[in-house]
């Protein structure tokens, strides 16, 4: 009798080392489970396993202030490494939770799968001196000041139509962090100044520069209200609606009607899917992205029960159209009131309690 159960035991094992897949994150994350960075920068989140084959997609999901949602996909190459990069510019100060996870049928059974961000940010603490519109005459200025820095000094990082323009590199500061550097150019159009010190990155400032004897347009003396494109229709979490939008260059804009705390769910251009459900029926939900000239696709429906017309408002856009083929691009609904919920830990339970019993009957064997 002890020996089936020894061989009962074996085999549990085995099924369950069968089973049991991971991986191992690569660089900070990996010694870790709580990072420090600062707005602006770029998160390379990339792990690698041994006993993942490669093709497989693995899903990376952000949570973090207000409701943040965002998930990002990671196919698994050649020799187990996978890995993706996460623009925090915009990103509001605060802690942000980073978690893989594997498909279904290759259970991740690994102790942490997950990391924690805490982002802050700096740019307020930056104070530019010099204008951020110039007229071209071969240089650059980039005049500002840090507060509280001191004479510690900047890396300054100068981007422009021709690529890097300067740095990075380290210039010095005065003793109320004030610093000063005039940059060679070749032509007129769009700079980006990264200004960064030992702690990580402070801020970035974009600096138009003008070609002089082009005339600039007179400013109005009062601004014609952007266009705006709308599009309804009915919604309920039974029966979402669904809309298309598509972009144009440049920031577009879209927000949601009042009486009903709606949820938005959309799939930027790059295939990442975003969830917006910060506030309740008496303020509308809006986001804004970068259009590329893509497609945006839109799912709304209402946080509870109910049916309700929710009426879309998009700024900057070509176009606005209720859907009525459902997309399965979005998966499952958020549930009411609250995130996702995180994954039962049964799948790693069941075995100790089947070991558990095994025991159990050995010990009352005489």
């Amino acid at each position: 009798m002890k020996k089936i159960a020894l061989v009962c035991i074996l085999l549990l094992f085995c099924v369950t080392a069968a089973g049991a897949y991971n991986f191992q994150f690569i660089g900070p994350p990996r010694d870790s489970g709580s990072i420090n960075g600062n707005v602006g920068e770029v998160i390379t989140i990339s792990g690698i396993s041994q006993n993942i084959p490669p093709g497989v997609t693995m899903t990376l999901t952000v949570t973090g202030p207000g409701s943040y949602y965002i998930t990002r996909k990671m196919v698994v190459q050649a020799g187990g490494g996978f890995s993706t990069e996460f623009d925090t510019t915009g990103l509001r100060e605060g802690d942000y939770r980073f978690e893989i996870q594997a498909p279904d049928y290759y259970k991740v059974t690994q102790p942490r799968n997950w990391f924690l961000y805490h982002l802050t940010d700096r740019s307020l603490l930056l104070t530019m001196i010099s204008p951020v519109q110039q007229e071209y005459d071969g240089w650059l200025s980039v005049n500002g000041k840090v507060e509280g820095l001191g004479d510690m000094g900047i890396e300054l990082t100068v981007y422009g139509p021709s690529g890097t323009y300067f740095g990075p590199q380290w210039i010095s500061t005065d003793q109320i962090g004030r610093f000063y550097k005039e940059i060679s150019i070749d032509r007129a159009g769009m700079y980006s100044a990264r200004i960064a010190d030992r702690r990580g990155l402070i801020g970035t400032v974009q600096i138009q520069v003008i070609r002089e004897g082009i005339a600039t347009p007179a400013i109005p003396t009062s601004t014609p209200p952007p266009t705006i494109i709308s599009a309804s229709a009915s919604a309920s979490r039974e029966s979402p609606a669904f809309f298309v939008m598509q972009t144009q260059a440049g920031p577009a804009t879209l927000s949601t009607s009042l009486g009903v705390d709606w949820v938005i769910e959309y799939i930027d251009e790059s295939g990442n899917k975003h969830i917006i459900n910060e506030y309740g029926s008496d303020q509308a939900e809006s986001f804004m992205i970068e259009g590329r000239g893509g497609t945006v696709r839109i799912r709304a429906y209402p946080d509870g029960d109910g049916t309700g017309t929710v009426h879309l408002y998009g700024q900057n856009i070509v176009s606005l159209t209720a859907s009525t083929t459902p997309s399965d691009v979005f998966g499952d609904l958020q549930a009411s009131g609250q995130m996702p919920a995180e994954e039962s830990p049964a799948f790693l339970l069941l075995p100790l309690i089947a070991l558990a019993i095994l025991i159990a009957c050995m010990v009352k064997k005489p």
